[in-house]
């Protein structure tokens, strides 16, 4: 009797380890199991980050994307305005508009409603550093922004043109950490953005004040289509430069978007009209109430 006890104790002793030793054996193989597929995943991951690296290295098909043609269309456009249609300047009218527009800001030496204008070509060149430089650096070898975007400040679309046309688009991989100290703390900050929609609240102030004087506008259109070069390639140049913004804060959004759960990217990457269809003051919102760069 106790022989026979003695026996079933060890028989189930003996089934318990044996079962232990089984789920052991399972548990191994779903371990194996799960580090091969997060290996794999890993990999998977490498090797579509060094394809988009290896991508980004070559130089954008503009020829094979319609807008990219159409902005090409305006620079030519442009290029043609400025040496075809625009009057050309007698004497130094042009070189003394330019030094009562630095001399005498917005005292009533020039007429309103250019140096409206021509301020505004500068603060629109800013906002296409903000928009475009922080994907450059080493995501566009081939194309610095910077270098295209600072002679834009001189030469407007002529400069920023060929850049906006060939750039490659960066949407992933972006991170503020990575990005230059001008960039990082000037480009990137919310004060630069606040100024700049200040500022371009105030040339809309100075230019609605006196839009509605009959003698002013009159002067504008004579200045636009007669006597000066400056003015007509200048005015022309900064509806260019609106008219294409939005695709640089389209790609601006989706770069920004890209950290976001992806349950919102599709929403979030979604431009809001009024910051391109407001020429000057609408960019300049929209980089002050962007998202932050993913740290």
């Amino acid at each position: 009797m106790e022989e026979g006890k003695r026996n079933g104790v060890f028989a189930m002793t003996t089934t318990k380890m044996m079962t232990m030793m089984m789920m052991d054996k399972r548990l191994v193989v779903v371990t194996r199991a799960h580090n091969n597929n997060t290996t794999n995943n890993n990999n998977n991951k490498e090797e579509e980050e060094e394809e988009e690296e290896e991508q980004q290295k070559l130089l954008y098909k503009f020829w094979e994307d319609s807008e990219r043609l159409a902005i090409l269309g305006l620079w030519f456009s442009l290029l043609a305005v400025a040496t075809f249609v625009a009057p050309k300047t007698v004497g130094s009218f042009d070189a003394d508009l330019i030094a009562r527009l630095v001399s005498s800001p917005f005292q009533g030496q020039v007429n309103p409603l250019f140096e409206a204008l021509f301020n505004s070509l500068g603060v629109v060149p800013m906002v296409y550093a903000c928009l475009l430089v922080p994907g450059g650096g080493e995501k566009q070898p081939k194309l610095q922004p910077k270098f295209f975007v600072g002679a834009s400040f001189a030469l407007g679309f002529f400069a920023l043109g060929p850049y906006l046309i060939a750039r490659t688009p960066v949407i992933n991989g972006v991170k503020k950490s990575d990005l230059g100290f001008v960039t990082k703390n000037i480009l990137e900050s919310k004060i630069n953005a606040l100024l700049l929609t200040a500022f371009s609240g105030f040339l809309y102030f100075w230019a609605f004040s006196h839009v509605f004087d009959a003698a002013v506008v009159s002067e504008f259109v004579t200045l636009l289509t007669k006597q000066s070069t400056l003015a007509c390639v200048s005015t022309c140049d900064l509806i260019v430069l609106s008219l294409v913004m939005k695709t640089a804060i389209q790609e601006d959004l989706q770069r920004r978007s890209s950290s976001l759960s992806s349950s919102s990217s599709s929403s979030s990457s979604d431009v809001n009209p009024l910051f391109y269809l407001l020429p000057v003051l609408g960019p300049s919102l929209y980089l002050l109430t962007r998202p932050e760069l993913e740290e």
